[in-house]
């Protein structure tokens, strides 16, 4: 059941992606810069949204005092 499940979550993609008429070392190179992308924005939001949001939140405090 859930191998049939991510089986198609796996053809969606593809198809929605249109990686489905790629050869599977062509579809290994764009999965692998998809998952350089997802990581590469995983790892800013962890870095900089703390301090960003902290920068953020006391400007507002200075403008409402």
């Amino acid at each position: 059941m859930v191998f049939q499940s991510l089986k198609k979550l796996n053809y969606q993609y593809e198809v929605t992606t249109g990686l489905y008429m790629l050869e599977s070392w062509e579809k290994y190179i764009v999965n692998s810069v998809v998952c350089a992308g997802f990581a590469l924005v995983a790892y800013t939001t962890i870095n900089h949204l703390p301090t960003q949001s902290m920068g953020i939140l006391q400007q507002l405090s200075k403008y409402s005092a």
